[in-house]
């Protein structure tokens, strides 16, 4: 009898489970009504893929349409989004510490208010369409038969998407990659540790204490000749700066605790909810050079790799306001009603972050009066504090409040880590100066208008009032002309700037924003291309001083001006080669030096083999490769052999970014050049205490990395592979979870951080890729020629889907989804909105 009732109730959670399969899973055939739009909008799918085309009589009921398929697929994923952006995930969760930590540092952050005066001063055609989007995403909601998964395990409702949600949702997407300013932090314990000239050589700050710095994104003839074409106002020519004791009054009173202010940084951001923008690639060819007489332009933006994907390919189909009819189709960002990368009829575009410094730290002197208010100094005077009060709402629990204090420069951040204490580090404290604190109105109204321009130059000049992201982009046009445009707020600040690349004292202010007709804008240059990979952006000049070079920037260079030198033309398989390509240039630019250091310090030849291994390394991250292997975990063991006065968190934020990259292969063959016992083989920033130990950590890390192999691949070389060691991993927000094994998932992959094909992984000995190029685009703007795009994942983020991975393949094989737009009905689904 009890085993009776044991099997039945295996059964009823059986098909209760299956019921809930299939009820979970969108409907993609058939028809709902609307009062919130005027005319018929159809969702076209086709079935393999599931990439919803849009057809709509307007462009806002176009954004309608996406905001009512984003609702279809990626729910869970806008409402995390909405929640954190907006410090609220302790109403999702519940009381957890770590939770409510990221509540008190998104608040601390202090945009919101900037968010409410934003959605009270929009233009109202901006208004329009974004309520358009949130009417699409709250009507796709009431279309599902039950919400996602995720909401019935946390025993959450969906709340209306509003226009501040996704004022919010950009607010802090464009925060989390303004990422020198966290940088600040990290060179100025450098400066503490070794003084201001060595801190400016590991903090790879100027030119001078750079490597590749030449490779920029707009090249020293196009620059002159836009300065001399725009009477441009920034072009202040810098020197190295010899004031290296600048800071020594100080150094008695700041004792920075690097270590708990990058722990500070939620980790949790860029592992499951937001798409920071790390790297990216893009490039454009004029038709001059390619087969078909028509332009090109490749981009892959290089966010965390996550499930559901950060991305959503999507096609709106729409009439203008002139009734001509045209088309937006590439890349979104679920919770924007844009298409950050992608084409129309008439444009193409795509883009890069720019790391231009749009945020600064300054440690400020306070005083506190009264118990409650604080006073900072400037100007020799005690100024007070402006301050709000958040309140944190917590599901389960009581309410609970935070003070937020500013200066005139920003929030000062008050809340790291754990505890709702005033940080005072001897008496000092740091507020952040941020673009993204700029009340912007007229973004959205440019996002717009561009979609529907023919014109490149008219079309460019819209993106200039973009406020925030700082982004690099390039265009291609139906009319043969290819283009670059900096865009997001560009700032002039006071004193040299090497300065910018510290937590700023001493008063040292923003003085103001670069005017729009001086923001870097280049149509049409000679050489007849352009490539923009998170190098320098512009040659050596304040705004671009400390942004780094990049080995893919250096790669993507050489390779197209190869091309170009033969005579021959690129066709669109050549872009894909281009997007796969694995190869290290700045390891293979410094192979020799490293090979003559390893042979030079390994005294008793007891790495002979590792040697030759990497001697006949083609440079190449693939996946069969041993020679990557070897010199990827070689990598990962040098990489712990500096800063013995400072803990890993510290370490890995240097390590893992273009700074380390920039110091290293400069300082290779810096240590090449010289005889043992110079200076350089013995600075204080490298471990150990034998002489020439610079040299020596090569050595020593190349022994650890052999053993390493040895013990999980035996000593047999055949069996080394990248691939067996490294695996892009996909986390999902129920990753720490018994759910993991749910939503997760892994496969075995190829590249490292700086092949064009990249992926970057963490330096916590899993060599897991964790960011990688997870939406990929191919334009040609000749109608009889393909474009291609593809996402890491799928376009559903429901588990049980068959969209949830179905890319992840092709996309692992380097291989693209046709993209398919315009008047064209000859797809599998259909789905039709009427309105009421």
């Amino acid at each position: 009898m009890f085993g009776k009732i044991i099997i039945s109730t295996i059964i009823i959670v059986i098909l209760s489970s299956f019921v809930f399969i299939y009820q979970s899973i969108p409907e993609y055939q058939g028809e709902w009504s609307s009062q919130n739009i005027d005319n018929d909008v159809k969702i076209f799918r086709d079935k393999q893929f599931g990439i919803p085309h849009i057809h709509a009589k307007s462009l806002k009921e176009g954004f309608y349409g996406l905001g009512f398929v984003h609702a279809q697929d990626r729910l869970w994923q806008l409402h995390l989004r909405r929640m954190s952006s907006q410090g609220r995930l302790s109403e999702i969760f519940g009381y957890r510490q770590e939770i409510l930590n990221i509540d008190k540092y998104i608040r601390n952050l202090g945009y919101l208010q900037s968010c409410k005066r934003i959605v009270e001063k929009l233009s109202e055609g901006a208004r329009i369409h974004l309520q358009y989007y949130a009417n699409g995403i709250n009507d796709g909601v009431k279309s599902l038969q039950i919400l996602p998964i995720e909401f019935k395990i946390l025993g959450v409702q969906f709340q209306d998407w509003q226009i501040l949600d996704t004022v919010a949702f950009i607010k802090l997407m464009s925060l989390l990659n303004v990422n020198d300013m966290f940088h600040e932090f990290m060179r100025s314990k450098f400066d503490e540790l070794y003084g201001r000239e060595l801190a400016n050589i590991i903090g790879s700050v100027g030119p001078h204490n750079q490597f590749d710095s030449d490779v920029t994104e707009v090249q020293q003839n196009e620059w002159n000749q836009f300065i001399q074409n725009h009477n441009v106002s920034y072009n202040q020519k810098f020197g190295q700066n010899t004031n290296n004791n600048q800071n020594t009054e100080n150094k008695t009173k700041t004792n920075y605790n690097i270590t708990e202010i990058l722990q500070s940084i939620p980790e949790y951001y860029s592992n499951y909810i937001f798409p920071t923008l790390k790297a990216s690639n893009a490039w454009v060819i004029s038709g001059n050079h390619t087969k078909s007489g028509k332009p090109h332009l490749a981009n892959d933006p290089h966010l965390d790799n996550n499930i559901p994907s950060q991305w959503y390919q999507a096609e709106i189909y729409f009439q203008m306001d002139n009734q001509e009819y045209n088309y937006i189709i590439g890349g979104t960002l679920p919770g924007l009603p844009i298409c950050m990368s992608g084409r129309s009829k008439y444009l193409g575009w795509g883009l890069t972050t720019l790391y231009s410094d749009g945020g600064d730290i300054y440690e400020e002197e306070i005083i506190k009066k009264d118990e409650e208010d604080l006073f900072y100094k400037f100007n020799n005077q005690w100024i007070p504090c402006n301050k709000t009060v958040e309140i944190i709402k917590i599901k389960g629990q009581e309410d609970q409040s935070i003070t937020i204090f500013n200066t005139h420069h920003g929030p000062i951040m008050q809340y790291y880590i754990e505890n709702n204490k005033l940080r005072d580090h001897n008496g000092h404290f740091y507020s952040l100066q941020s673009i993204v604190h700029i009340d912007d109105y007229e973004s959205f109204d440019g996002f717009i208008k561009f979609a529907q321009g023919k014109d490149l130059k008219q079309s460019m000049e819209l993106l200039k009032h973009i406020c925030y992201p700082n982004n690099g982009m390039v265009f291609i046009s139906h009319d043969n002309h290819i283009g670059y445009l900096s865009t997001g707020r560009l700032v002039i600040k006071e004193g040299h700037p090497d300065e910018n690349a510290y937590v700023k004292k001493n008063n040292k202010e923003w003085i103001r924003y670069v005017p729009y007709k001086e923001i870097p804008m280049i149509i049409d240059p000679e050489k007849g291309y352009i490539v923009v990979a998170n190098n320098k952006f512009i040659p050596d000049n304040e705004l671009s001083w400390n942004s780094q070079p990049t080995s893919r920037g250096r790669r993507i260079n050489d390779l197209i001006n190869q091309m170009i030198n033969k005579g021959q033309k690129f066709s669109v398989l050549d872009h894909i080669k281009l997007q796969s390509d694995t190869y290290d240039s700045y390891a293979c630019i410094t192979k020799d030096e490293l090979i003559q250091l390893l042979k030079k310090y390994d005294k008793n030849n007891e790495l002979i083999n590792e040697i030759v291994i990497l001697e006949n390394w083609t440079c190449k991250w693939d996946s069969e490769s041993s020679g990557a292997l070897l010199y990827g975990v070689f990598e990962y063991f040098y990489s712990f052999k500096f800063h013995s006065q400072l803990d890993e968190a510290v370490i890995k934020q240097w390590n893992n970014f273009y700074i380390f990259d920039s110091f290293h292969f400069k300082n290779l063959i810096d240590m090449n050049f010289v005889q043992p016992n110079d200076q350089i083989l013995n600075q204080p920033y490298c471990n150990g205490s034998v002489q020439d130990k610079c040299a020596q950590n090569l050595v020593e890390s190349l022994r650890e990395a052999r053993q390493f192999i040895h013990e999980k691949f035996g000593n047999q070389t055949k069996d080394w592979k990248w691939g067996s060691l490294h695996n892009q991993v996909f986390p999902h927000a129920f990753s720490n979870t018994p759910f993991a094994f749910i939503f997760e998932r892994k496969i075995p992959y190829h590249s490292n951080r700086r092949s064009v094909a990249v992926s970057s992984y963490d330096l916590d000995g899993s060599f897991n890729g964790k960011t990688g190029s997870n939406y990929k685009q191919i334009i040609s703007m000749d109608p009889d020629e393909s474009n291609f795009f593809v996402i890491d994942t799928g376009i559903s983020g429901n588990p049980f889907s068959k969209l949830y991975t179905n890319q992840m393949d092709i996309w692992k094989e380097n291989k693209y989804v046709k993209m398919k737009f315009g008047n064209r009905t000859d797809y599998d689904l259909l789905y039709v909105i009427h309105p009421n």
